[in-house]
């Protein structure tokens, strides 16, 4: 603990009120002069522009109420927030470095732009983000808060899904998938670890982790190789891809929910990419097993029609969303378990993984020959 006098000290205070609390990052100017300066700061956050830029010696302290570390990863630290009476999350993330965000390395314009295009997204099964704040150092990343585990995590808990659960799941992320593509964007990174519930009962299912996105329209361009590997999309190996590459994403997720395990399962890069142009493996031997053969029809066309190799012939969002499996009623809807209780779920481990002809660059998998700018 520490006191030292308030630099600037407002006529109406007292000389003996000129004094501030100090404690760990967070610096009270005295009672009058502080309450000004937080109102101030809260009319920035409200009236102002989702993206603010940290001058001279602000800090994030001065507009949130910082509290615990509540996760950390390779590229940022999550810390619980508060603005307000609102409960709020904190990502912060490293702006130079290897350990470099990729939206924080983008040109002022472009960032804005993409950070203005997340923050418009509104939706149930999206995560809301609320503000971008920029130091020297950092990019604090402001979001509502999800309460509960992962999907990933909620399916190793549960041990299975009923079929009525796995029509809602399913449902959930193809609605933030198309929210997603309405509003310009391409997630680039759909996996079970990027879908977390917003409360602890696990009942609404939210899309998060907007770092790999991308403003796009619904053409094939070229784009660097971004994602995690086992959910990637064909094409997106290739480096020409499109907002579809985020379909195939979802197929996988849904197929993992109906089988358990992934639907291309190695570490070799050129062996996946072999597997998905394989029409053997990748036909109908892909729903080879009991958990498949006990499966609504309405399911494997969903996913068939998902896991599409031509991405001219794979679902589209809406078309996903409209598919009659999630119209129709299933006899067996209270009794099937789409995974039995104790099954191993099969994880992609640490996210992405080392590959020997892939190099790693922060949010992204860069081909190891190329030069070219991150996009």
């Amino acid at each position: 603990m520490g006191y030292e006098p308030c630099s600037e000290i407002s006529p109406e205070c007292q000389p003996d009120r000129g004094w501030s609390f100090v404690e760990g990052l967070a610096k009270l100017r005295c009672p009058c002069c502080g309450e000004r300066q937080k109102e101030q700061n809260e009319q920035q956050l409200q009236h102002g522009d989702v993206f603010v830029r940290l001058e001279g010696e602000q800090t994030f302290e001065a507009f949130f109420q910082i509290g615990e570390l509540i996760g950390h990863g390779t590229f940022g630290k999550v810390y619980c927030c508060r603005f307000r009476a609102s409960d709020l999350c904190v990502k912060v993330v490293a702006t130079t470095g290897r350990h470099a965000a990729r939206a924080a390395k983008l040109p002022n314009d472009e960032k804005l732009q993409l950070l203005r295009r997340i923050a418009s997204v509104q939706h149930p099964n999206i995560v809301r983000y609320q503000q971008f704040l920029q130091s020297n150092d950092s990019l604090y990343v402001v979001m509502s808060r999800c309460l509960g585990p992962d999907l990933a995590e909620h399916l190793e808990a549960v041990g299975h899904l009923k079929l009525q659960d796995l029509k809602g799941l399913s449902r959930m992320m193809l609605s933030a998938i198309a929210a997603v593509h309405q509003c310009g964007l391409m997630h680039r990174d759909i996996k079970p670890e990027n879908f977390r519930f917003r409360d602890p009962s696990a009942t609404t299912l939210q899309l998060l982790d907007f770092g790999a996105a991308k403003i796009t329209d619904d053409t094939l361009k070229a784009h660097t190789v971004v994602g995690t590997l086992l959910y990637a999309a064909p094409e997106v190996f290739e480096g020409t891809y499109g907002r579809s590459c985020d379909l195939w994403s979802c197929g996988v997720v849904i197929f993992l929910l109906v089988s358990g395990h992934l639907p291309f399962q190695t570490s070799d890069v050129t062996m996946l990419r072999s597997m998905h142009r394989d029409p053997v493996l990748n036909g109908e031997c892909l729903f080879r097993g009991e958990h498949w053969r006990q499966a609504p029809l309405g399911a494997r066309s969903l996913v068939r029609g998902l896991l599409s190799v031509n991405p001219g012939q794979r679902l589209k969002a809406h078309e996903a969303n409209d598919h009659a499996w999630f119209q129709s009623f299933d006899e067996a809807m209270q009794t099937y378990d789409c995974l039995p209780a104790g099954s191993p779920l099969s994880r992609c481990e640490g996210s992405r993984l080392k590959l020997a002809d892939l190099k790693r660059s922060n949010f992204e998998w860069n081909l190891a020959d190329s030069d070219t700018s991150e996009d």
